[in-house]
C-alpha cells in the first residue's frame, strides 16, 4: 500500500486543498494530511484550532466522496527548527512513501535536503489563497465559492457574524 503525506495549516481548508488532497489520493492508497501549526488558533492569521481545522477537513473530504479509510489527518505543531522539522514529522507521522506540495516553497525544500523521500508538486487546479479568503471574510465579500460546503457550514456555526 502507498502511502503519502500533505501539509498545510488549512485556515480555512478550501477547494485549492480539496484539489491537491485528490491529486494526491490518485496517486497514492491512503494519505496523511498534516495540520501546519498546529498549536495556533484564535489569530487573525490562525482563526481555528487543529481539531476544528481536522473536523472541517473530514467533512471536506467526506462531502466530496472521499472516504475516511483513503486518509488520516494528524496535528503537527510547529519546532522552529527548519533542519529538525522532517524529522519531526516523520516523528508523528506513520511511514509514508511520498510527500505532496502545492509549490516549490519551503516544505519541499526541507524534505528534499533533510530527508529522502521523493516530493512531487501538485498542480495549482483552484487559484486560492486561505490568506485571501480570510480578507474576504473580514470584508463580508462573497467567499463561500471558495470553500467546501462543509467548511462554509462550521464557519457559519462558528460565527453567524460572517
Amino acid at each position: 500500500m502507498k502511502k503519502g503525506f500533505i501539509t498545510g495549516r488549512f485556515q480555512p481548508f478550501h477547494l485549492g486543498h480539496l484539489s491537491a488532497i485528490k491529486q494526491a489520493l490518485e496517486e497514492v492508497d491512503f494519505l496523511y494530511i498534516g495540520i501546519g501549526s498546529a498549536q495556533y488558533s484564535r489569530t487573525e492569521d490562525n482563526p481555528y484550532t487543529a481539531e476544528e481545522r481536522g473536523q472541517i477537513i473530514r467533512g471536506g473530504l467526506l462531502e466530496n466522496g472521499i472516504p475516511e479509510n483513503r486518509f488520516q489527518v494528524i496535528p503537527i505543531p510547529d519546532i522552529h527548527d527548519n533542519a529538525a522539522w522532517p524529522a519531526h514529522v516523520h516523528s508523528l507521522v506513520p511511514p509514508f512513501d511520498i510527500v505532496f506540495v502545492g509549490d516549490d516553497g519551503l516544505v519541499k525544500e526541507l524534505f528534499e535536503k533533510y530527508d529522502k523521500i521523493p516530493v512531487k508538486i501538485v498542480d495549482i487546479k483552484v487559484p486560492i489563497r486561505a490568506t485571501h479568503i480570510r480578507k474576504m471574510m473580514k470584508k463580508g465579500e462573497k467567499w463561500k465559492k471558495w470553500v467546501p460546503k462543509a467548511t462554509a457550514l462550521f464557519i457559519k456555526q462558528s460565527d453567524p457574524r460572517i
